[in-house]
Parts: structure tokens; C-alpha cells; sequence
């Protein structure tokens, strides 16, 4: 329990259970409570949190340009990551490193923050756009377009922040998107066939290999261990709904989580907990899933709309807009 309690609220979910491979077809009855609270309600606009373990940042325009913000979940503090007078965007973290883009140069470049020593750096700074970083462990990975002649066309390159070593993860010449990571397994989208598929790279063996290739749209991977989950059209008559779909790649196994007849949209994973937004109340609410119990449950389905949540443990962020404008709020899962 943080000490935020006095503000927060407890919300008993029951669960029913959706089919997934290997997951028994009886109800599985098991009571999660969502402890619920914000983290940023600044009367301007907070977009795209990101957390590991209890640290939490996001893209903030409380000065009139975007900004890198951070807070303590064990310590209940905010902090200024990076206030450069250029714009940051869509920031990423791993441990104790925070990194995003910036256009402090004229153009997208990848910089890097040290929680413990407060030192930022530089990542890359070639003269193209570098954007969408993702990090694990000592691993970034961002889209980058330095091989590009329009916008249809991105690479995924990566960079060692302990051999100060930059290196290429897949230039083929499609239109890569959205790049995720985890330990030594890089997945993005990948529009080489047409429609946009799932595709990986294993940085220990420099392979590269498919993940998903089904004729429909596959986008916005998410991936924890060896567990990766996206949004899924294969099921869809429109643009409009989409499904949640997960890949095992130890067993090579591919499993539905969520196919209700909605629009589920950005995912998220850690260890056996994916967690996603979507609209079957209406408006968009945040939804889960354990993957070990094959249950689904709800995280908050306040008024208005949440999305583009994110997750470490058992701490799930998200942006919310039940005030007219976008917060950072989060719940903690609990299991009994």
C-alpha cells in the first residue's frame, strides 16, 4: 500500500474467463482489487506515462512545450527529467534510464537521462529523425530514418549504453513502426508484405525472424520475457474493432487474449499481466488479462476516456480524461 490511501479507492473486480490456449473452459473465480490514484492532475496536459518498477514519467506542456516529467511512487515526488525549451516526446525507461526523443537540433534525435546520477546524454544525434525509443536494460532501440528518401520508410537501429556501440537491427526497405524491446528480443511492425505484421530480432544471434504475418493489420507490440502481445484486425470487418493477440516465443505458440467485438487498442505486458485500452463501455477503459489464470478483469472504467496505459509488476499507469484533459492516474493489482 503506498501512501497515497487516503485518496484512493478500492475496487473489487470478479472475474469471469475468456479462452486462451492452454486455459481450462470453466470460470476461474479470482477477485482482483484495483487501488486506484492519481499521479499527475497539473491543469495541463500529461501524455504517454511509461514505468519501471516505482518510477513513473511522461510527456508534460505545463511551460507551453513538451517536456520529460517523472515521479516517485514509494517517495510521492515529482521531478523534472528534461525542460529543454525544444519539444521531447514519447519518453521510454528501464531501471534507472529514461530515454526520448528530442528535437532540440531542428530535428528528432535520442537522448538519455541517469536517474542515480541525474546526468543526461546524447544517444544519437545523426542529422535524420530518430523517434519512438524503447530500452532494456543497457538496450535502446528507436525508428530512424537516416536511410529514408520519404516518410513511408523507417529502419530499426539500436545502441549499447555500455560499449557506447550503435548498430543497425533491421533496415529492409518497408516502413518499420513502433519498435518494443525486452532483454535480447526486439519486435516492431512491419509493412514489407503489404499489411502491417509483427516481426522480431534476437540481438544475442543478429536474427531476424517473423512473429506474426496474418494477411490483416498486426500493430503496436508489446513484449515481457518471452511473452509479446498486439492488436490484432483479423477478426475485424472495419478499421474500427481489433482484437489482443499473444505470441509464446519459447513454445512458438500464438494464443487470442481478447476478442471481444470492440476496438482494443494500445497494449501492455509484464511477466504474466497484459493490459490494454478499449471501448465496450463506450468510451475507452482499461482492461487485463492473467495469462496464468486465463482471466480477464478491469482496471478502471471511470468516466471518459483511458488509454494508452502501461505497466511494471503490479502497477498499472495510464492517461486519463474524466477531468476534460489529460492526467496520469494508476492503479495497484492485487490477487487474492
Amino acid at each position: 500500500m503506498n501512501k497515497r490511501t487516503g485518496a484512493a479507492f478500492a475496487l473489487l473486480l470478479t472475474v469471469g474467463q475468456l479462452s486462451a490456449a492452454g486455459c481450462a473452459q470453466q470460470e476461474i473465480p479470482i477477485t482482483y482489487v484495483a487501488e486506484e490514484f492519481p499521479i499527475c492532475t497539473n491543469g495541463s496536459d500529461q501524455y504517454l506515462p511509461t514505468i519501471s518498477g516505482y518510477i513513473v514519467v511522461w510527456m508534460d506542456n505545463r511551460s507551453g512545450n513538451w517536456d520529460i516529467y517523472g515521479y516517485n511512487l514509494s517517495s510521492d515526488e515529482e521531478f523534472t527529467i528534461c525542460t529543454d525549451n525544444s519539444n521531447q516526446y514519447g519518453p521510454s525507461m528501464s531501471g534507472d534510464i529514461v530515454v526520448w526523443s528530442d528535437n532540440r537540433s531542428g530535428n528528432l534525435d535520442i537522448y538519455g537521462y541517469n536517474l542515480s546520477s541525474s546526468t543526461e546524454f546524447p544517444i544519437c544525434t545523426n542529422s535524420a529523425d530518430q523517434f519512438r525509443p524503447a530500452i532494456s536494460g543497457d538496450t535502446v532501440v528507436w525508428e530512424d530514418q537516416r536511410n529514408s528518401s520519404n516518410e513511408t520508410e523507417s529502419d530499426i537501429y539500436g545502441y549499447n549504453l555500455s560499449s557506447s556501440t550503435e548498430f543497425a537491427i533491421c533496415n529492409h526497405p518497408s516502413w518499420k513502426w513502433f519498435p518494443a524491446i525486452s532483454r535480447e528480443i526486439v519486435v516492431w511492425m512491419d509493412k514489407r508484405n503489404g499489411s502491417w505484421d509483427i516481426y522480431g530480432y534476437n540481438l544475442s544471434l543478429s536474427t531476424e525472424f517473423p512473429i506474426c504475418t496474418n494477411p490483416s493489420d498486426q500493430s503496436f507490440p508489446s513484449i515481457s520475457g518471452n511473452i509479446m502481445v498486439w492488436v490484432d484486425q483479423r477478426n475485424s470487418s472495419n478499421e474500427i474493432e481489433s482484437d489482443i493477440y499473444g505470441y509464446n516465443l519459447s513454445s512458438s505458440t500464438e494464443f487470442p487474449i481478447c476478442t471481444n467485438p470492440y476496438h482494443q487498442g494500445f497494449t501492455a505486458v509484464s511477466g504474466d499481466i497484459v493490459i490494454w485500452d478499449e471501448s465496450r463501455n463506450g468510451n475507452r477503459d482499461i482492461y487485463g488479462y492473467n495469462l496464468s489464470s486465463c482471466t480477464e478483469f478491469s482496471v478502471c472504467t471511470a468516466v471518459e476516456y483511458q488509454w494508452d496505459p502501461d505497466i511494471s509488476g503490479d502497477i498499472v499507469v495510464w492517461q486519463d480524461y474524466r477531468k476534460g484533459y489529460p492526467d496520469i492516474y494508476g492503479a495497484r493489482l492485487a490477487f487474492e
